[in-house]
């Protein structure tokens, strides 16, 4: 019998206060009314306040992580509008919560601030794992990995997704501890007894639909020049005209791929996928979610609908081989806020082949996301440091052998 039993709860109810309690009581009733952590995702449209005083009328003081997202994830499958919980109830793992705040003002900071508020209550052990839910507004999302990894190093194992707000592009709301924050990175370590395995997926399903070219200037997440030309020119050439008269919205469908040249050693080129949030018609700049760097190679991607679905298919598919026939015994999905407006209707498509993949009777919680983080492939040496991702489906399941 597994040491772990875990809930999922959902409400789809108008009111903040009656949503977080029916959402909380639904998960509590998988684990008896008692659990060592909760994880909340919930719609913009809430009363933040309200629906984590629904939350803690009826788990108390249960250390919580979360916050706001681009659409929900949960056993349900895909929702907007709803809130979801996850309840984990376990004597084989330990949780420990923390908060960075200020974000926007300098991003390492706020996650170097994140992970020595866990550690002043826990330590790192040969197993464990770190999921990270930041601030999807908060800037260059690349140096929150750098902060993170500068204290826990490059090999730590890290997931995480970045807060949304329902595609507002202004302001994402965090959960923690049963209070409301803004502009924070919240999080959770995780450290496993002997037995318990993780496995992670990363995939997208974009593929490069041309030669490669080269980033000559850039100023942190602003892309200035690629192959010695302006960014935006060079973008607009590639889009066409007709494509190029949507921007800055079709950036969604043609993401930049920054090449990993150590992931091409298989014989496979992979991608860390960058969305252009904004375009500077005069400046001719594009505004990336994160950072390329000078000198980066880079590629044009695009990907189909079906493409797409195979990506998350693929992502399962990997976590599965990296559990190496542990049971899986919870999920937490990551999926691109730009993959679902692609998706459109066919958005569940991508939530069902996974839990197809991996179990439809496995837990599942998540959301659609404004970044994502993730090893590209955490079973191959090279491959297996987190990096910052768009367009891209992270699994982060726990398994016991």
């Amino acid at each position: 019998m597994s040491a772990t039993t875990v809930g999922v709860g959902v409400s789809h109810r108008e009111d903040s206060f009656g949503a977080g309690g029916e959402a909380i009581s639904l998960a509590f009733e998988k684990t008896e009314g008692k659990a060592d952590v909760l994880i909340v995702f919930g719609a913009m449209r809430f009363d933040h306040k309200d629906l984590l005083a629904g939350i803690t009328a009826v788990a108390g003081d249960v250390p919580m992580v979360g916050g706001t997202t681009a659409g929900e994830i949960s056993p349900e499958g895909f929702s907007e509008g709803s809130v979801v919980v996850m309840a984990i109830r376990s004597s084989g793992l330990a949780f420990h919560t923390g908060i960075g705040r200020r974000m926007s003002r300098d991003e390492d900071a706020c996650a170097r601030a994140l992970i020595a508020d866990i550690l002043s209550r826990a330590t790192t052990e040969d197993f464990s794992s770190l999921l990270v839910f930041p601030n999807g507004m908060g800037g260059d999302g690349l140096n929150v990995l750098k902060g993170l990894q500068g204290v826990l190093g490059r090999d730590f194992e890290i997931a995480g997704g970045y807060l949304g707000d329902d595609m507002r592009f202004k302001h994402t709301f965090q959960y923690y501890n049963g209070k409301v924050y803004r502009d924070a990175i919240v999080g959770f370590l995780v450290s496993f007894k002997e037995g318990y395995r993780t496995g992670i997926g990363v995939r997208s399903g974009f593929e490069s639909i041309g030669n490669s070219f080269y980033c000559t200037s850039s100023e942190g997440n602003v892309v200035r020049e690629f192959d010695n030309v302006s960014a935006l020119e060079l973008y607009k050439e590639f889009l066409g005209d007709e494509r190029s008269g949507r921007l800055p919205g079709i950036c969604m469908e043609y993401p930049f791929g920054l090449i990993d040249e150590d992931a091409g050693h298989s014989g496979k080129r992979h991608f860390q996928l960058r969305c252009g949030l904004n375009v500077d018609k005069k400046n001719g700049t594009i505004t990336l979610a994160a950072s390329i760097p000078e000198g980066s190679a880079v590629t044009l991607t695009s990907g189909s609908r079906g493409d797409i679905i195979n990506g998350a298919r693929e992502a399962a598919e990997q976590a599965m081989q990296c559990l190496r026939c542990a049971r899986p015994e919870l999920i937490v999905m990551f999926s691109c806020v730009g993959r679902k407006l692609v998706l459109g209707r066919r958005t569940p498509e991508e939530v069902d082949v996974v839990r197809k993949c991996i179990g439809y009777d496995v837990p599942i919680i998540g959301f659609y996301t404004y970044g994502e983080i993730g090893p590209i492939d955490r079973s191959v040496e090279k491959l297996a440091e987190a990096k910052f991702h768009n367009e891209t489906v992270v699994l982060w399941v726990l398994g016991l052998a």
